[in-house]
């Protein structure tokens, strides 16, 4: 099994990466109600017009923005998931663990701000399902200790078994001796 001290720290490490997790979702939803309540008033009297090409060329931007942090988001979990993998240190492997949910939180912030700012500055509600789609990915995206601490079980377990090995082959060589 895991050292007493190796568990304490993964499960301290976890409480935090979980506080960073539920801080992003309460600013999410703090900015969205902000922005949703101040706004409901002014939108049936702009009956939902483009006041400008920029209006609409960010709302755009918004939308694509969303459409390419999600795959990025799991496509650098990926790549950083098999850079941990190699290390062996588990200090090492927590840093590269929150170093990757501050990337991928990063991103889903960013996403989830334009369709915010083109929700106040378009005055349309559509903005609004980009936004719902970010906010689950980032409730999708919680931070857990079995995914933390499988690479570390793995390793336990082979441990275990080498270990076990080496009793078996020591057995057997003691045997031999005894017949001989």
């Amino acid at each position: 099994m895991l050292h007493e001290e190796n568990l304490r720290f993964i499960k301290e490490k976890n409480k935090f990466y979980t506080f960073i997790w539920l801080f992003l979702l309460f600013e999410l939803a703090v900015f969205f109600s902000l922005l949703y309540f101040y706004l409901i008033p002014e939108i049936p009297k702009t009956n939902l017009q483009y006041e400008s090409d920029f209006n609409t060329i960010f709302l755009y931007l918004s939308y694509l923005a969303v459409i390419i942090a999600i795959p990025l988001a799991y496509k650098i979990y990926a790549v950083k998931k098999k850079q941990a993998d190699k290390l062996t240190n588990l200090k090492q492997i927590s840093d590269k663990y929150f170093l990757t949910l501050l990337i991928i939180y990063s991103v889903f912030e960013f996403a989830a701000l334009l369709t915010l700012i083109s929700f106040y500055i378009n005055k349309m509600y559509e903005p609004l399902y980009m936004f719902g789609i970010v906010f689950t990915a980032v409730l999708l995206n919680k931070p857990s200790l079995k995914r933390f601490m499988q690479k570390i079980m793995k390793e336990e377990e082979s441990q275990g078994i080498s270990a076990e090995e080496e009793k078996t082959e020591q057995k057997q060589s003691e045997n031999k001796i005894e017949e001989k």
